[in-house]
């Protein structure tokens, strides 16, 4: 069971980077594509013509065994020899000098006149299966050249081959036509033919003879040749040589009639000429389209996991838990608006959605982290700007404020102040103010000095006007009883503070407020950036809670069956 999950994990985990790396990927396809089709067109088309011809190995053996002059093989091992016969260089000689191929290109190379190299390499021999017959096939960048060269090929192959029978067999023809008036040596190949060798009626005559001639032997050494013994032996042995003859006269005879008709013949022939062909077998323009998309495919994946691999950000909980050793506290989602600033105002979305149920994931694992500890006050933090900081403050202060805690978010950025924009109130007065004060009492009206929201229970200090001096405003006791007076009238205080790593405020907010969010912009922020804030923090004595992974594209099928799923759930509720 554990294994089935593990590659679907696995399986998944490949999935989402083809999907969170569509781009390179698509890229990565559309140029293979087009190499493709590029290398296609700039390809000269090359046009195969095929002759069908017709080895008939049977009729071959017959033949050439009457001759007795072939003792043949296997028939594997005689159609090997007969298509190595058709790229003999030979045969190609006689068919690259009939039709000239030296003035073509494409058979000669420079400085050669005559090249039977590239002929040769221009012939494939192709069988066809479990049958005699076999495709000869030329190729050419000239339609009716390779056309020509494949039926001369054929027809000079069959010429040669009915020459080299006739060859063969003269001796033999030879000889029955003058069996009666033969020579010795003429004698000794009649006496050699198979159907002689192979008679048994000869093999007994022959076996009868030999006794005889033992026989014979042993009487001569003792009677003179007159012995009736021996007299009687000789006439055996004449009678048993005459039916030899008589037996080898009429299988000659036989040869001689069966011959007569077949020994023209001739066991190759062509069955289809080679056509013009109308269409170029090369470049298969289809197949290279195919090829260039699988290519683009596998290279595009390749690609993305390299990709994926030397990507230093971090992209999603496995990579905050295995790069950053950091608790893992939720995500939040980017998602599509139509004005910038409602991206704050997740949490007030009445409709379900995926963002506002990841907001309350977060509050409750905040809840979690905090269990059993009576600090109120909680500092979001990030390595750099743009990381959605301040998303994550609005939104997860609107959540907290819904369980029906006195919530007051701190704009605690006093160089870029951006929450009196979003929540659309004055800047006039606000923390700067606070601090600057020189009366220590103010801090006392924090609760008055905080402009209450819409949401219930959820106040907004601004950050007020920018100081000139914003580290050293932070860096006085005045922050402390800030904080403390802050913790005596609400129930829980988020404050949004700058990025760490241009400027230390944080690090001021940490002496007072020591525990802290910190916020990941996914597929964004440097795993060097973040491990170097969050040593700040730490060398600071500030608690890092946990991370939240912001700004998440949903890419690939990771979230969707949550999404799906929640969806379902919250419909089937509001059924009840």
């Amino acid at each position: 069971m554990e294994n089935s999950q593990t590659q679907d994990l696995d399986l998944l985990y490949y999935v989402n980077i083809v999907f969170k790396r569509f781009w390179l990927v698509s890229f990565t396809v559309v140029l293979c594509v087009l190499i493709s089709m590029a290398v296609s067109f700039m390809m000269k088309p090359v046009y195969k013509a095929s002759v069908l011809m017709m080895i008939d190995r049977e009729n071959a053996a017959r033949i050439d065994t009457q001759t007795a002059v072939t003792s043949w093989a296997s028939d594997e091992d005689y159609y090997r020899t007969q298509y190595k016969l058709l790229e003999s260089h030979s045969l190609l000689s006689i068919v690259y000098d009939e039709l000239d191929l030296g003035k073509y290109e494409e058979f000669r190379t420079q400085g050669l006149e005559r090249n039977i190299d590239k002929l040769r390499k221009k012939i494939n021999i192709s069988p066809v299966v479990r049958s005699r017959l076999v495709n000869l096939e030329v190729s050419s960048v000239e339609p009716a050249l390779a056309a020509k060269i494949a039926n001369t090929l054929a027809e000079n192959y069959v010429h040669r081959n009915i020459n080299s029978r006739v060859l063969i067999a003269k001796d033999l023809v030879n000889a029955l036509n003058n069996s009666d008036q033969s020579s010795a040596h003429e004698r000794n190949l009649l006496n050699s033919m198979p159907q002689i060798v192979n008679n048994d009626l000869i093999k007994k005559y022959k076996e009868q003879e030999t006794n005889l001639e033992v026989q014979k032997a042993r009487f001569t050494s003792r009677y003179t040749d007159e012995h009736p013994e021996l007299v009687s032996i000789q006439k055996q042995i004449d009678t048993i040589q005459y039916k030899i003859e008589d037996e080898t006269a009429k299988i000659i005879k036989s040869v001689k009639i069966d011959l007569s008709g077949q020994f023209l013949g001739n066991n190759v022939r062509i069955v289809d000429k080679a056509l013009v062909p109308l269409k170029p077998y090369q470049p298969n323009k289809k197949m290279n389209l195919a090829i260039g998309f699988a290519a683009g495919c596998l290279l595009g994946f390749l690609f993305a996991l390299i990709a994926d691999l030397l990507d230093r950000t971090v992209k999603n909980s496995e990579d905050l838990e295995t790069k950053l050793a950091m608790p893992f506290l939720g995500i939040t989602h980017m998602e599509k608006l139509r004005k910038k600033e409602a991206e704050y105002f997740t949490m007030l979305d009445t409709n379900p959605s995926l963002s506002a149920e990841s907001i309350r994931n977060i509050r409750t694992m905040l809840d979690f982290a905090l269990a059993g500890r009576q600090e109120k006050t909680i500092l979001v933090a990030s390595s750099i700007q743009g990381e959605g900081k301040s998303y994550l403050s609005s939104n997860l202060s609107v959540a907290i404020a819904q369980t029906g805690a006195r919530t007051l978010l701190v704009d605690g950025d006093l160089r870029r102040s951006r929450l009196h924009k979003v929540f659309k109130t004055e800047n006039s007065e606000g923390l700067s103010s606070m601090l600057a004060s020189s009366d220590i009492k103010i801090m006392d009206n924090i609760a008055k000095t905080a402009i209450k929201t819409d949401v219930k229970n959820l106040y907004i200090l601004p950050s007020g006007k920018q100081p000139p001096n914003p580290a050293e405003l932070l860096n006085t006791p005045k922050l402390k009883a800030f904080i403390e007076a802050a913790e005596n009238h609400f129930d829980k205080i988020i404050i949004d503070c700058p990025a760490l790593l241009p400027v230390t405020d944080t690090l001021l907010w940490g002496k007072y407020a020591p525990n802290a969010v910190f916020a990941i912009k996914a597929s964004s922020t440097n795993v060097k950036f973040a491990k170097t804030a969050i040593e700040h923090l730490k060398k600071a004595d500030v608690n890092v809670l946990g991370a939240v992974i912001t700004m998440h594209k949903n890419k690939g099928f990771k979230y969707g069956y949550y999404k799906d799923h929640y969806y379902y759930y919250k419909t089937e509720e509001s059924k009840k």
